[in-house]
């Protein structure tokens, strides 16, 4: 099928790394791995941070408005089978794929959608007003969190149908011990670490808000035990570095930071470490987690996110739900080498189970078809009377 695909967020060629673009990135992978024809029909984001920037809300929809009157344009000829959206929200509404829709009788499908009744008055309302009348049009939703289901689904129309959809990772190559010694060999000279060291990583974009809470956290379990030798390493940068080392004074024999790193080093980073260790104070879905475990790295992980949901803490990763069990989960993980083997080994057949790309491809392709179905059925029934 031919599908165009939108990304009101952040576009998945978008410069900075972050979760939500790596997610859109595999989505894409999976549908090509699926053999349908998946291509970008814009870049126009609709990202509002503030409701109060009132030029940048006008702007904003004024550009939408004349990207879908484009789309429509350039599509009617050749149209695509279908639209399909990927993460919508009060701060960043689909403004382009309904009118699209419309226009076109294209059937319209949407992944990781939420909504919060408590914005549908106040400052967010016009734009809350917006997602409510894209999840009205969808044909199919697709939950990447099982969190959102509650509130989205009774907007939904009769007709249209929902699935969950598990976020989608690549596996890694096994870590072969030689290759993993290289690495800490490299890695240890290149960042000044101690190589017979235990290192544990965590990974974040340092931005105010949950990010900085769940540093917060980290740092208090991290900084609260006695010092084992072990070393964290902290993948991330943002508006927020400052107070993100502020947390961590004191540490400096304990804590490396290594800035934002491009996928291929990210990569290198997860073969040579022991565990990973991350809060995820309120996250969504936990992408980092879940590319770490298909590394086949154990984790020490917040109840946050679908990914975190999705594991059996004790059989494939540690979750800990408050400040003191994440430092307990640290601790038993620096302290066990066996544990770490048998979670870590454990947590990439899960996702090797759970978060493939033929899994993901499969349960879209079965979307797909049965959205497309519909819709030609119900052209047909809609269609003149001879």
């Amino acid at each position: 099928m031919k599908i165009a695909f939108y990304a009101p967020m952040k576009p998945p060629d978008a410069a900075r790394p972050s979760g939500d673009r790596t997610i859109a990135r595999l989505l894409l992978q999976a549908m090509a791995a699926a053999g349908h024809e998946a291509a970008i029909a814009s870049t126009v984001r609709s990202y509002l941070a503030a409701p109060t920037d009132r030029e940048r809300r006008v702007r904003i929809e004024r550009d939408a408005a004349a990207e879908a009157s484009r789309l429509i344009a350039a599509l009617r000829p050749a149209p695509p089978d279908l639209w399909f959206t990927y993460h919508l929200f009060y701060k960043a509404p689909d403004l382009i794929g309904p009118p699209v829709c419309r226009a076109l009788g294209l059937p319209y499908l949407v992944a990781e959608a939420s909504y919060a009744p408590k914005r549908a008055s106040g400052p967010w309302a016009h734009r809350q007003e917006r997602v409510r009348d894209a999840l009205g049009l969808a044909d199919h939703v697709f939950f990447l969190n099982p969190a959102d289901e509650g509130c989205v689904l009774p907007l939904l129309k009769p007709r249209a149908t929902h699935s969950r959809l598990p976020p989608v990772a690549c596996i890694q190559e096994r870590r072969a011990p030689d290759r993993r010694r290289e690495m800490r060999r490299r890695l240890a000279a290149e960042w000044r670490l101690p190589p017979a060291a235990v290192w544990a990583v965590a990974v974040g974009m340092m931005r105010p808000g949950d990010k900085l809470e769940s540093y917060r956290r980290l740092a208090d379990a991290w900084m609260s035990r006695p010092d084992s030798g072990a070393h964290l390493l902290i993948v991330g940068d943002g508006a927020a570095r400052a107070e993100v080392r502020r947390l961590f004074s004191g540490g400096e024999t304990r804590v490396a930071f290594l800035g934002a790193l491009q996928k291929d080093v990210l990569d290198a980073v997860y073969k040579a470490v022991d565990f990973y260790v991350w809060p995820g104070m309120n996250e969504a879905v936990g992408m980092a987690t879940l590319e770490a475990m298909a590394a086949g790295l154990p984790v020490a992980v917040g109840p946050w996110g679908s990914v975190a949901q999705d594991i059996e803490s004790g059989v494939t990763g540690l979750v800990a739900r408050t400040g003191d069990e994440l430092g307990r989960a640290i601790g038993r993980l620096i302290a066990d080498p066996e544990l770490r083997k048998t979670l870590g080994a454990a947590a990439r057949a899960h996702v090797r189970r759970r978060h493939s790309l033929s899994a993901a491809a499969d349960a879209m392709s079965a979307a797909f078809e049965d959205a497309v179905g519909r819709g030609s059925a119900a052209r047909n029934v809609v269609g003149p009377t001879p």
